[in-house]
């Protein structure tokens, strides 16, 4: 089956498993060509849980997607009177000229995206405006509407880019000369607290069992409590942010005496005994932080304002006490799963109960937290806060992240390794985080 448009959508079936006498389950899906690309793209005409299995609905699917190329091809051509809905409609639908464009420059990566935007497009932009043509819409409006919703900044903020995408879209198709100007909002987000040294000796106290007890729910001695604390410690002591401190497999961990670099964990995940061999050199830890957790709670080989060409990967040096913790947590951590440093119960953990176990932490050692902010990335600022005392500001930057002028982005393993073996070097000035 052909249609003409945008692009051509060829339907075929596909096996999506078996019945209980053995016998194949067949859904349809279709095909088409990326005019960009050239590559082939296959799509679902379902989805995962609603997968389509008679033709005829398959086709009806189809069609659909060919009046939608007709609608967006008719705003082009302006013969009819084109409202925010139907634009909105045109554009947002999958394999839509204005979706390819919006992901080639890289503003929609992930399909979590895209649900993101049409929420905000069902729950507000079509809800207030969707019957308006692009020139009736009243900023004065927008904003008396934005006011008067109960959201953050970041929230109106968004709403406000998804309907300029929507306006700069009307302006493109010569639909409007003018664009209106929305207004922009300040965030309502305060900067984060930093821990105190008295603090940071309370929550990561030298002895095991102390350290347990803090960040146990139960103030118990438990495996889950050095776990915890050997998590925040690392956090705290090389700046890592929250994704990238759950993605952490053991495989990132490495020692170096100065000549030969090695990984600290084997492939089961434990420590390996004398890695390095004899050696009268001292040896100094590091990690290689090359992946996180995406906003849509995905592991990807990239970390934040990267992609999968530009990884911005970087290396960091673990203070000493930091590493007696992470070899004693790799004596006793589950086998399972072996890809991941820290998990609960045999799964990852989350953003959210990352935050919930830091409380935990807080409230058993007593820290005041009235009128601070004080979240995971609280301790990334107190690494950094820290850190810039102790060790020159080109360094620091490099082993947290941050961008600076004429940074180099480390593409292979080899040039990590390199770039660990100078900052050994800072290893006296690091294990003074502690203390």
């Amino acid at each position: 089956m052909h249609n003409r448009g945008f692009m051509e959508r060829h339907l075929y079936r596909r096996t999506i498993g078996k019945t209980e006498a053995g016998k194949p389950v067949k859904a349809w899906y279709f095909w088409y060509r990326d005019p960009d690309t050239g590559k082939q793209v296959r799509k679902s005409c379902g989805t995962s849980k609603n997968p389509v299995f008679l033709k005829r609905d398959a086709e009806n699917i189809i069609e659909k997607l060919l009046e939608k190329d007709h609608d967006y091809l008719a705003i082009r051509a302006k013969v009819e009177s084109i409202t925010i809905a139907k634009m909105a409609d045109a554009m947002f639908c999958e394999g839509s000229n204005y979706l390819k464009r919006r992901r080639n420059d890289g503003y929609i990566k992930e399909d979590e995206t895209l649900k993101e935007i049409k929420g905000y497009l069902d729950n507000f932009i079509l809800k207030n405006y969707g019957h308006l043509k692009p020139e009736e819409i009243d900023p004065v409006v927008v904003d008396h509407d934005l006011i008067n919703i109960d959201r953050s900044g970041s929230w109106r903020n968004r709403a406000v880019s998804i309907l300029n995408w929507i306006l700069d879209e009307a302006v493109w198709l010569k639909m409007i000369k003018y664009k209106p100007v929305l207004k922009y909002y300040k965030r309502n987000t305060k900067k984060k607290s930093v821990l105190s040294q008295e603090e940071i000796e309370k929550l990561f106290p030298s002895d095991f069992n102390e350290l347990s007890k803090i960040w146990d729910r139960a103030k118990d001695v438990t495996s889950e409590g050095v776990m915890f604390g050997t998590l925040f410690a690392l956090m705290a002591s090389t700046g890592l942010r929250n994704g990238e401190a759950r993605a952490i497999s053991p495989s990132q961990l490495i020692l170096s005496d100065g000549e030969k670099i090695t990984n600290m964990a084997g492939p089961d995940g434990r420590i390996i005994v004398n890695p390095l061999g004899k050696t009268t050199r001292k040896i100094v830890y590091g990690l290689i932080i090359d992946r996180m957790y995406n906003q849509s709670d995905k592991i990807v080989m990239h970390l934040k304002k990267g992609n999968e060409i530009n990884r911005k990967m970087r290396v960091a040096v673990i203070p000493e006490k930091t590493v007696k913790y992470l070899k004693h947590w790799l004596d006793i951590r589950p086998a399972e799963p072996k890809d991941l440093l820290f998990s609960f119960k045999g799964h990852r953990l989350r953003g959210e109960y990352v935050m919930y176990r830091l409380n935990i932490g807080l409230k058993n050692t007593g820290i005041n937290t009235e009128g601070r902010i004080l979240k995971p990335h609280s301790l990334r600022y107190t690494y950094n806060t820290k850190m810039r005392r102790r060790i020159p500001g080109e360094k620091l930057r490099l082993m947290i992240g941050h961008e600076m002028a004429g940074m180099t982005d480390y593409y292979t393993l080899s040039e990590l390794e390199e770039e660990f073996l100078s900052l050994r070097d800072n290893s006296r000035a690091i294990d003074g985080f502690w203390g």
